[in-house]
């Protein structure tokens, strides 16, 4: 896969379309000035920007893409890769794949994707049984998870370490380990219900060894309830099975066995489905940033399917996604189809999700030429970012107003919105995003 620079994506869409540099050139610059940005030796204007994304039929955004960023997708890409294969226990060639991450994850310094390549490292050599090596590379993801204060990773590396010490029976550091994921969950404020549960099993299993049974118990009712929450199946059957052995342990055998038949029922229904949701929908956007929609909506579906009968909570991202897909494809009909699935959801919708739920109704009413509906749509998305604090959205969203005001004419309103977007940003010490 290729990195380019700005200067190497006009020059090769230009190409790619047959133009001479006096043709892209039309009588908007000079052909030299054309050169000079292909070459890299000049920066292009905002306007010349969207000049050349027109007549190139391609997007500003894609044009002033960074190199990192392309960098970043790339190493998503074989990531998920990597992920699909170490599910499906195919070592090797989830080490190809994380090879190929590493090597853009190094020469474009990403950190974040060096800990997580270290990080499926670790879980490759747990797999495979080599605890300790699985144990040096969580270690080293840990270190830059903690440097860059990724608290969820921090989170769930500590349960990874802490899953192979108790396999190793160092028990002590076990509980440990549980307890800082706990507390950094705690502190942090980390929202994911999932790893939530795995916490409180964890905890579980450790306070079984120490004998501690009140705590051991404590825990698994609240494992218990978090997963059945989230209808995980496998958690949901092995947490059954360690009250059905405490409650064995306390000589209560009619409990004991009531709890083991229902976790060996939930255990012979459940299937390895962990992460495949979250793979999928990511491999849907990666499609859809490689402008291939057809396998962009294959993936999609996928994880529509997986994450409505196992994680509703992350059901609405997947059918946003899917939205943009039709609106691409000025498929209107069907855009708003989806749409109407996620009204039948809202009650899964989290904040983000809502303003993007409202951009997608702009765009939509924006395409059927109904102004009235689409200024509407970007000011309630507005004052609905504004109402949440979620400030960076709230910024580009008034640029989004501003240039919708521009386009019809009415300077005055453009002005006020830019500004303010520019004030958001200039707030939020980001202004050099802009």
């Amino acid at each position: 896969m290729e990195i380019l620079s700005l200067g190497e994506k006009i020059k090769r869409l230009r190409k790619e379309k047959g133009f001479t540099l006096k043709d892209l050139a039309g009588d908007r610059i000079t052909p030299g000035q054309i050169s000079l940005v292909e070459s890299g030796k000049s920066n292009p204007s905002m306007d010349l920007l969207e000049y050349l994304a027109n007549t190139l039929h391609c997007t500003v955004e894609y044009l002033m893409e960074s190199e990192e960023t392309q960098a970043e997708k790339i190493c998503i890409y074989y990531e998920n890769i990597a992920e699909s294969h170490i599910i499906e226990k195919q070592w090797g060639l989830a080490e190809e794949n994380i090879e190929k991450s590493s090597y853009y994850a190094e020469k474009y310094k990403l950190e974040y994707r060096k800990a997580k390549i270290y990080y499926l490292k670790g879980d490759i050599e747990a797999e495979k049984g080599n605890l300790q090596k699985a144990q040096e590379y969580f270690l080293i993801s840990n270190g830059i998870f903690t440097k860059e204060k990724l608290f969820e990773e921090m989170v769930d590396t500590f349960l990874k370490l802490g899953d192979i010490s108790y396999n190793l029976k160092a028990y002590h550091s076990a509980i440990t380990y549980f307890q800082q994921a706990e507390r950094i969950f705690t502190d942090n404020e980390v929202i994911n219900d999932f790893l939530k549960g795995k916490i409180y099993h964890n905890l579980a299993k450790i306070h079984q060894i120490f004998d501690q049974t009140d705590k051991a118990i404590n825990y698994t009712y609240l494992a218990k309830e978090k997963f059945k929450q989230l209808d995980n199946k496998r958690d949901y059957g092995n947490t059954l099975l360690l009250l059905a052995k405490e409650y064995l342990k306390n000589e209560n055998l009619e409990y004991a066995i009531r709890y083991s038949n229902k976790a060996l029922k939930t255990l012979d229904e459940a299937r390895n489905l962990e992460y495949m949701g979250d793979i999928e929908n990511n491999l849907g956007k990666l499609f859809y940033e490689f402008e291939n929609i057809q396998e962009s909506f294959d993936h999609y579906e996928k994880a529509r399917e997986l994450r409505n009968k196992y994680d509703k909570n992350k059901l609405i991202g997947t059918l946003i996604n899917m939205c943009n897909n039709y609106v691409k494809l000025k498929d209107i009909e069907n855009a708003r189809k989806v749409l109407e699935e996620i009204n039948e959801n809202i009650e899964y919708i989290s904040d983000l999700d809502m303003v993007q739920v409202y951009i997608l109704n702009f765009r939509l009413f924006h395409m059927e030429n109904n102004d009235v509906y689409a200024e509407k749509n970007l000011l309630i998305a507005l004052n609905y970012a504004e109402s949440k604090e979620l400030y960076k959205e709230a910024a580009q969203l008034s640029f989004k107003i501003g240039n919708f005001y521009l386009d019809k004419g009415d300077e005055k309103m453009a002005n006020q919105y830019l500004n303010k977007g520019v004030e958001l940003f200039r707030s939020l010490g980001i202004l050099q995003d802009i």
